[in-house]
């Protein structure tokens, strides 16, 4: 059992595993390591769940969930899910908003949604794939299939001379493509680009067509705004038809203390907010203003900005993303979900303006800074020099280009960076990310139950008043989102008391939703938002006998469950919290 891990190569299913185990042997008091379920190839899907016990369970806590690997290809997000399990379990103790954070919070952290996909990118050729339903190269069956055509481990992209090409060598690097000009005819050879693979079925020796490979997309799979595989690549049969999007969706549904949300993803260097499918004109003004207050820190730390996925990061606004676990956990349920794409290789190229959407053609002058950087760092290994291959359909065509997995998806591992700073890419990207996250964790409401008076009216008369309050920084309710669905309960108060009885005041009673300090950004003023109450007294007549214990607990949603008791004094107090 050890806790030494090394964050600087990425983790096979087996490593992940063990990691995990040793990490919850290490630190009884504080983690408990779960399996929610299974994926299409029967591998586990591994929660780890960390508070301090001592000072209460997990589900009498507000709580904050944390995913990675919904995505085969996108390994670095177990990275910074794992690193998270690690940094909060470490510095628990030393770290005194980590001390905080397990003392008031429950985390849930599944570090890798999608475990058959990841084995699949890490282990072969196929680096975009979906969940193991249906294996990469085996489902396709007519036109162009993805496939590993020369045995070197890599799919890549061949390059196949043609008078009408779309294509040219480039007279900068002969190993970039150029676009061809309208007109142009001499400065030949013309190419067409094609992904590496090999045609199936019937072939007319003339149009060669391309078949999408039936990889499934999780993150197309939840229930919000689900659209049928016809209408949205990747989206599955049904929703939550994919055991491994259920078994995520069932967590959390099983799971109501959940008040925040972080999902990772790569690549893009960016922390994405909804709306998935309107402008932010449709959001409510208060939740807006929230999510840019939270990602302003998130921007502080990481330096990614936070755009809207609907407005900046949609391809086709009339073609929007939908059944996203993101657009399903703040959309349905109002919960603050953060969608971060970690990484973006243009900006650690140099480039001025790197791209938000990494699915583009770029300029001559960005492709070869990526080349640079690519030489400098990686010591070429991103890139594929042409090479000429026999293809037994094609006849010679040239084998290269960029190699995804980690230049573009992924910041490179330790073992293949090159110099000092690629080897730091890796390291910096999942810290700055966890610290984030820490941060929106902080935001959380949180009950108080405080300033317990106890009036002694007569000798078997108690009047028993108190204050419920919410510490937190968002109210008990989250979001203007959720009030308006009905999806965070109010605060409720019960008092319970063997031999007593209530003569004034009802032994449980909602005392509805408590304000948190992110509304008072400003001081008071006619002409800004208004404040709500941060705290509410609550009062009981009691007739009992001296002695008598009364329990008191108040408890929200979101916001988590206290309780205290209270043992009826002889004469009157004040304060006995």
């Amino acid at each position: 059992m050890t806790t030494n891990i090394d964050f600087g190569e990425y983790f096979d299913y087996e490593t992940l595993g063990r990691h995990l185990t040793g990490l919850a042997q290490a630190y009884p008091a504080l983690a408990a390591l779960d399996v929610i379920g299974s994926s299409w190839r029967k591998r586990d899907i591994y929660c780890m769940t960390i508070t301090n016990a001592a000072t209460g369970p997990h589900d009498s806590k507000p709580a904050f969930y944390i995913d990675g690997g919904i995505h085969a290809e996108e390994v670095a997000t177990t990275q910074t899910a794992v690193y998270t399990i690690w940094h909060l379990l470490t510095q628990y103790g030393d770290d005194t908003d980590v001390t905080w954070l397990l003392d008031n919070l429950a985390f849930y952290i599944i570090p890798r949604i999608n475990p058959d996909g990841a084995e699949i990118s890490l282990k072969t050729a196929h680096h975009w794939c979906g969940n193991g339903r249906y294996l990469p190269g085996e489902e396709q069956t007519q036109g162009l299939c993805q496939h590993d055509i020369d045995g070197d481990g890599l799919i890549v992209q061949m390059r196949l001379q043609d008078p009408a090409g779309e294509w040219r060598v480039s007279p900068d690097d002969p190993r970039l493509m150029i676009q061809r000009e309208p007109g142009e005819v001499d400065q030949g050879p013309y190419y067409r680009l094609y992904r590496e693979g090999e045609i199936r079925g019937e072939w007319d020796g003339a149009h060669i067509e391309i078949e999408k490979p039936r990889d499934g997309n999780l993150n197309r799979n939840f229930p919000a705004g689900w659209r049928p595989e016809f209408r949205q690549y990747g989206a599955g049969d049904t929703p939550l038809s994919e055991p491994e999007a259920k078994a995520v969706a069932d967590f959390i549904l099983a799971h109501p203390n959940i008040g925040g949300m972080q999902c990772y993803h790569t690549h893009g260097g960016l922390h994405l907010r909804p709306s998935l499918v309107a402008a932010d004109s449709s959001l409510p003004r208060f939740d807006l203003a929230v999510y840019n207050r939270i990602g302003a820190m998130g921007t502080a730390l990481t330096g990614y900005p936070v755009i809207s996925v609907y407005e900046e990061f949609t391809t086709d606004p009339d073609q929007p993303r939908v059944g996203s676990l993101m657009q399903w956990t703040y959309d349905e349920f109002g919960i603050i979900t953060f969608s971060t794409e970690l990484w973006n290789p243009e900006l650690a190229a140099g480039i001025e303006f790197p791209a938000k959407y990494q699915v583009r053609a770029r300029s001559t002058e960005d492709e070869i800074k990526l080349l640079q950087y690519n030489d400098e760092h990686l010591g070429g290994a991103g890139f594929v020099d042409w090479r000429e291959f026999e293809h037994p359909q094609l006849g010679t065509v040239e084998i290269g280009g960029w190699t995804h997995m980690y230049t573009f998806r992924n910041p490179p591992p330790a073992s293949l960076a090159k110099t000092a700073r690629a080897k730091s890419f890796l390291l910096d990207t999942i810290h700055q990310n966890c610290l984030f996250t820490l941060k929106h964790a902080m935001t959380a409401p949180l009950l108080r139950i405080g300033d317990v008076a106890v009036d002694k009216l007569a000798d078997d008369l108690f009047k028993l008043s108190l204050t419920v309050a919410n510490d937190g920084f968002l109210p008990t309710h989250l979001t203007q989102r959720a009030l308006e669905h009905e999806t965070a309960g109010p605060v409720e108060v019960e008092l319970s008391a063997e031999g007593a009885s209530i003569e004034m005041g009802k032994a449980r009673q909602s005392i509805g939703h408590l304000a948190g300090r992110d509304e008072r950004d400003a001081t008071w003023s006619p002409w800004m938002r208004q404040w709500s109450a941060t705290s509410a007294r609550v009062e009981w007549l009691l007739r009992a006998k001296t002695g008598t214990s009364v329990t008191i607990s108040a408890s929200a949603q979101k916001a988590g469950r206290q309780v205290c008791v209270v043992t009826l004094p002889g004469e009157s107090l004040d304060g006995a919290l």
